[in-house]
């Protein structure tokens, strides 16, 4: 038996298909914070997970989480993982809340590139529905030129609105005012 589809139905599905975030990078024993596709023509998904696998690194000493940070493009992917306690310098989190408006940011660095994804839910026009907005930023520096470049683009993902702050169980949230990942340059 054959279906064919009218060419309508064919637009909606295929639409249908493309706003969905592609699936998680997370590994099955690992729970997915928030998963998305960073919409930059490079093809980037970006994951962050949690796993609770332990490592004895004293005898006796209890399972520790790893916050583990994948992503995967055009270019290939890498990984970044740490415990919670020993993640300063390497992956920091910060929030701004106030009545109307919550900014969630998680700040990683790998060598010589930092990045940095944004959850924001800002309830501050009364007007209009309350806006969600998932960023990713790529920071780079051009030696030659000494010029800093900083790529921004919106992520499409599944994840709730601010699931970033489920990383609160684990990390401490810095004070928005306060610098995350500052070098030593």
């Amino acid at each position: 038996m054959i279906f064919s589809l009218s060419p309508l139905a064919a637009i909606l599905m295929a639409a249908t298909a493309t706003e969905t975030a592609p699936a998680s990078l997370c590994k099955a024993d690992e729970e997915t914070i928030i998963s998305g596709a960073v919409e930059d023509d490079f093809g980037l998904d970006v994951a962050v997970c949690v796993s609770r696998e332990s490592t004895q690194v004293d005898p006796g000493e209890t399972t520790r989480p790893f916050i583990t940070i994948r992503w995967s493009g055009e270019g290939g992917g890498d990984a970044i993982s740490c415990i919670p306690s020993q993640c300063d310098g390497t992956v920091e989190y910060s929030r701004y809340t106030s009545p109307h408006l919550t900014i969630l940011q998680l700040a990683w660095t790998n060598g010589e590139y930092e990045q940095r994804l944004y959850q924001e839910l800002n309830r501050s026009y009364l007007d209009s529905p309350v806006r969600s907005v998932t960023t990713h930023t790529w920071t780079h520096k051009d030696a030659s030129t000494n010029t800093v470049y900083v790529d921004s683009y919106p992520v499409r993902t599944d994840a709730s609105s601010l699931a970033l702050m489920n990383l609160e169980q684990w990390l401490t949230p810095k004070s928005w005012t306060e610098s995350l990942l500052v070098s030593s340059d």
